[in-house]
């Protein structure tokens, strides 16, 4: 496929921005290791319900999953990052039970004698369903043995009523584990009662506490419950891109880009929010394409989005050339056109009225423009989630799409609170 002049002249300002671009990528993939959950626990228990509710997947989407022994099974949830094992065994007879459970404990421990801190197995949802009120004893013997390497926490599946005796007599069995009492999906009992999904919330907060600090920030992506979660990751991920102290920011990446030419420049420093904007999808679990030179073809209306607000043409619709400044210094022709065409607009022969913002985002790196536009694509973000969108339905060019569509609507809301911003600079 032949490459327009745009994605060329895109392809050049990556070349240029590698170094800076592969320090942010390896920092933050090290920080956003994919958690490996252990699910163990009888067939028909509600293990898939779980998942399917927490992670929003069917579990058909997962394929046949990858044999790790014959008693472990890897799964991969699309667009998720997390993974998957589950374990098998418990219908089996007395004999075979203990094969499988030592090939278990055999799989954990060998994982976790790995330096990568990504194979280790790093917890397991034991699950038992409440309706039953049967727990045997084989059981009992592998929660404790498996816990003996690796944080377990129990869920209480299909759990509709207010009794909490099976719950007691685990919990004294088990008292060193946490225990969850959850229904996934909601009940409908006789005369039509519905019973509402609960306790998913306490599966997540619990999960957090226990896995790796590496694992969180995946973790966190990957479930579907909790968006103020989601929220709060993207904002302390921003901050720690801003920290103006740190060898790998965003304002380092602006930096890069002022020894480009007049032109690329603008796009170098373009680049830091389309990347912040990648960073803060990825992060809050919205499907991304991880391959930046196309991202930054699919998020041109993103881009248009942030820099349409602050233009105002006197006369025209079209750009003027005459009037355009960012940073200190005239812009050229060519700045100017570049500016245009990224705010998808053209050179024409009207005056052009620019807000002070735009000098801050092409021209000069400022942390509380910067900030604000961040928190602006945050909410954007926080928004299209709660409309539980199924990403399967979707291309990544058409969730950023409607992204860019929100982000259109939320910065023409903030723009007077973002130049007051630029102004105070």
């Amino acid at each position: 496929m032949v490459q327009t002049n745009e994605e060329i002249q895109w392809s050049e300002v990556l070349s240029r921005l590698q170094t800076q671009l592969s320090a942010l990528n390896e920092e933050f993939n090290r920080k956003f290791i994919m958690p490996n959950i252990v699910l163990s626990g009888k067939t028909g228990v509600g293990k898939s319900t779980l998942i399917n509710a927490i992670f929003g997947f069917d579990e058909a989407e997962t394929g046949v999953g990858k044999p790790v022994s014959q008693a472990l099974t890897e799964y991969r949830i699309p667009e998720a990052p997390v993974h998957l094992f589950d374990t098998k065994g418990m219908e089996m007879d007395l004999e075979q039970r203990e094969i499988s459970r030592q090939q278990i404990v055999d799989e954990i421990q060998e994982r976790a004698s790995s330096e990568n801190a990504a194979d280790h197995l790093h917890i397991m949802w034991y699950c038992i369903s409440n309706e039953s009120r049967r727990l045997e004893d084989t059981e009992i013997e592998w929660i404790r043995s498996f816990s003996e390497y690796m944080p377990v926490v129990i869920v209480l599946t299909q759990t509709f009523d207010l009794n909490e005796s099976f719950y007691h007599f685990i919990k004294k069995e088990l008292p060193q584990l946490p225990i969850c009492r959850v229904l996934a999906k909601e009940k409908v009992m006789l005369g039509e009662v519905r019973i509402p999904p609960h306790g998913l919330t306490d599966v997540i907060d619990k999960t957090l506490e226990m896995i790796p600090e590496a694992t969180k920030r995946a973790f966190t992506a990957a479930q579907k419950i909790e968006v103020e979660r989601k929220i709060e990751s993207a904002k302390k991920l921003i901050q720690e891109r801003l920290d103006s102290s740190s060898p790998v920011s965003y304002k380092n990446l602006a930096h890069a880009a002022e020894a480009f030419p007049i032109g690329m420049d603008v796009m170098g420093r373009s680049a830091v929010y389309l990347y912040m904007a990648r960073d803060i999808m990825t992060v809050m679990g919205i499907p991304v394409n991880r391959n930046f030179l196309k991202f930054t073809k699919e998020a041109r209306p993103l881009l248009q989005s942030i820099l349409l607000p602050f233009f105002a043409a006197e006369g025209s619709r079209a750009l003027g050339k005459a009037a355009l400044k960012y940073s200190t210094k005239q812009a050229t022709k060519e700045g100017a056109s570049t500016l245009a065409k990224l705010a998808g607009k053209s050179i024409g022969k009207a005056n052009l009225l620019v807000s002070p913002v735009i000098g801050l985002i092409a021209g000069s790196f400022n942390r509380k423009v910067t900030e604000a536009i961040a928190s602006a694509f945050i909410n954007t973000c926080a928004e299209f989630l709660r409309q539980e969108i199924r990403y399967k339905d979707y291309s990544t060019t058409e969730i950023m799409d409607k992204l860019s569509a929100g982000m259109k609507v939320r910065m023409r809301k903030e723009k007077d609170e973002i130049e007051e911003l630029a102004v105070k600079q």
